[in-house]
């Protein structure tokens, strides 16, 4: 089965920032999707019509990204659709049949087009549209202001996953509840984790918040000769964390292993339960990798 795929169509100078953004956003909310947007797709060398064809011709739904540069306001002069890239754009999104066989095409019988108006009054009356745009009229469109992006994009993509049937990712990753015995537990500040780590017994491990300014984790990637050294290597830490009553947050890609150490109790701050972790990993770590 095929990813269900988006292709944003925009007029670089009026949407460009946006629909990277938009890319972004969709691609790690929704689950099995892809984007395509053509300055992250298109290769030197590329026939420009015939690779933007291609694009569309993959996509399922066809996003216009519509600013207050998109067309022309009323009373100026009307774009003809050969001189303009987006006009044939939209044009085609509306003509061109799904190409994908029937068991890909997610239960459309033809691509959805989704007006997107950004940072501009939702309604085409302020352009001047040419007549081979006309449908846009008829279709629903939603609109999203750039100032409010963070607040607005999350129901923008739930609006738009259940119109097309699509799945969001969790939101969020699920805790255990905390304990209140570890909740008591005093993270480190961040001068006394730079101290720490300093120590060659915390040799590799460094501090992330993975942008978020509240939480600290100690992390790290150990390397291994083979995937059954790793393996080895999160069984001997799993029979720990059994006994210890702490986990990690790891993922395995064959012969690696990278680990996020935070104690959730306390907020996601370091406090000693990961720190003896984090030392217990290392001599697992060597353990391991020695000859047998």
């Amino acid at each position: 089965m095929q990813p269900f795929t988006f292709f944003i169509s925009y007029r670089r100078q009026d949407t460009a920032p946006i629909a990277l953004l938009l890319k972004n956003e969709i691609e790690k909310r929704l689950q099995f999707v892809r984007v395509s947007v053509d300055v992250t797709e298109l290769k030197p060398g590329d026939e420009f019509p015939d690779r933007l064809r291609r694009l569309i011709d993959e996509a399922h739904a066809t996003i216009a990204l519509i600013g207050k540069a998109w067309m022309p306001k009323r009373d100026e002069r009307r774009p003809r659709d050969g001189d303009d890239w987006v006009i044939n754009e939209l044009k085609y999104s509306k003509s061109s049949p799904l190409a994908d066989a029937e068991d890909d095409r997610h239960g459309l019988s033809e691509r959805v087009v989704l007006p997107l108006f950004v940072d501009c009054e939702r309604s085409f009356d302020q352009f001047e549209l040419p007549k081979s745009l006309a449908y846009l009229r008829k279709l629903q469109a939603v609109q999203i202001d750039y100032a409010d992006w963070p607040s607005a994009i999350g129901p923008l993509l739930d609006e738009i996953a259940t119109k097309l049937g699509q799945k969001k990712r969790p939101d969020k990753d699920e805790y255990p509840v905390a304990r209140p015995s570890k909740a008591r537990t005093q993270p480190l500040g961040d001068e006394a984790l730079a101290a720490i780590l300093s120590y060659d017994d915390y040799k590799g491990w460094y501090i992330d918040n993975f942008g978020n300014a509240e939480v600290r984790y100690l992390v790290k990637t150990f390397k291994f000769q083979h995937f059954n050294q790793a393996a080895d290597f999160m069984r001997m830490v799993s029979d720990h964390c059994r006994v210890l009553d702490h986990h990690p947050e790891w993922r395995n890609v064959f012969d690696q292993v990278t680990v996020s150490l935070a104690t959730w109790d306390a907020k996601r701050r370091v406090t000693i339960y990961d720190l003896n972790l984090a030392l217990y990993m290392n001599m697992a770590a060597e353990a391991v990798a020695k000859p047998r």
